[in-house]
């Protein structure tokens, strides 16, 4: 998850949802989820704007659209 605007006119924004497909020392590639047009953009940082994220809250997703979500109701029911 992007912690700022990257690239606003390629939907690199804050909050925006990828995939980290491959790390290295200086460069890291990322498959975000609403992006369909292939294009790399480099960014010269000594900090990726960046944070782990396995889930989001409800709160964090209220006004998205989402392809697909997978809720865990175990524990209400």
């Amino acid at each position: 998850m992007l912690h700022c605007n990257v690239n606003v006119k390629k939907g690199l924004v804050n909050e925006a949802l990828g995939t980290v497909q491959a790390i290295s020392e200086t460069c890291i590639t990322v498959n975000f989820d609403r992006i369909t047009d292939p294009s790399e953009i480099e960014k010269s940082l000594s900090q990726f704007p960046s944070t782990l994220a396995f889930a989001v809250t409800i709160h964090k997703c209220q006004g998205l659209s989402l392809d697909k979500a997978i809720i865990d109701l175990s524990q209400n029911f």
